[in-house]
């Protein structure tokens, strides 16, 4: 890869004929989005914690895969052990099997999508969905976006995978897109790619999602482009964010909601 000539396309694309088209009132630029929901008291991604953030006004953030029978699941890892202390891998099990297991030894279990929108639907909460790298993209995209178009819901999505952004931008190219970003430790040619963005020229994101250790850092501040970082868990990340980015993903703090 001609790493120049990468940099040169990506900032032609970047002109001032690119006009933002994320609106003022977007819950993108004025509501802090609860990484998970909000958890703790609650396992992470689970329907307990997205009603506490739903109820304490924040916009929710929130991981879609697919499960093995072709259903939209909210879990971050792609292995069910963490979670829940069984191993298993989320694309080898059905619904069924998913859902009758607990999320950190509550008596929760791993939601699917379709129970997370009416919550939404009836609190008004905004989401922003990352659709995870994995494959098949297109089915991910399209059955998640399925969901939520017509709902009534306020969302946007993101993903590490520009492919995805790809196909988020030909199925529906009015739904707002980000892309996320962050450093890496290792060199390879996937994550010099997430570091880099080097495909927001033909992705054409309407914010960027990066990592808040990461910046500043000024790929990620692009023209006409919002601004995310992700995650925010303490004062010292919460004043980065504030200086450095237009909104945040947080857990473990409690920021500041705008006043309505």
């Amino acid at each position: 890869m001609n790493c120049k000539k990468c940099r040169d396309m990506i900032q032609c694309f970047y002109t001032e004929e690119n006009k933002m088209r994320i609106p003022e009132n977007s819950f993108l630029r004025r509501l802090p989005v609860a990484h998970r929901g909000l958890h703790g008291q609650f396992p992470e991604n689970s329907i307990p914690a997205f009603r506490a953030a739903a109820e304490a006004g924040y916009a929710i953030e929130t991981d879609v895969r697919l499960s093995a029978d072709g259903v939209p699941v909210l879990i971050h890892d792609a292995d069910t052990l963490r979670m829940t202390g069984t191993a298993g891998k989320v694309s080898d099990l059905t619904l069924k099997q998913l859902q009758a297991l607990r999320l950190g030894g509550s008596a929760e279990h791993i939601p699917a999508l379709a129970e997370l929108v009416p919550l939404l639907a009836a609190t008004g909460t905004p989401l922003l969905l990352e659709l995870k790298d994995v494959a098949p993209r297109r089915e991910l995209a399209e059955k998640s976006l399925a969901l939520l178009e017509g709902s009534g819901i306020e969302f946007a999505v993101q993903s590490f995978d520009p492919r995805i952004l790809l196909w988020v931008k030909k199925l529906a190219p009015h739904i707002l897109r980000g892309q996320l970003g962050c450093f890496y430790e290792k060199f390879t040619p996937k994550w010099y790619v997430v570091k880099h963005m080097c495909l927001n020229f033909l992705t054409e994101p309407d914010f960027i999602s990066y990592r808040v250790g990461d910046l500043p850092f000024g790929r990620a501040r692009r023209k006409d482009t919002l601004l995310l970082c992700w995650t925010v868990r303490d004062e010292d990340g919460l004043g980065r964010a504030e200086r450095y980015a237009d909104n945040f993903i947080f857990e473990n703090i409690r920021p500041p909601r705008p006043e309505k």
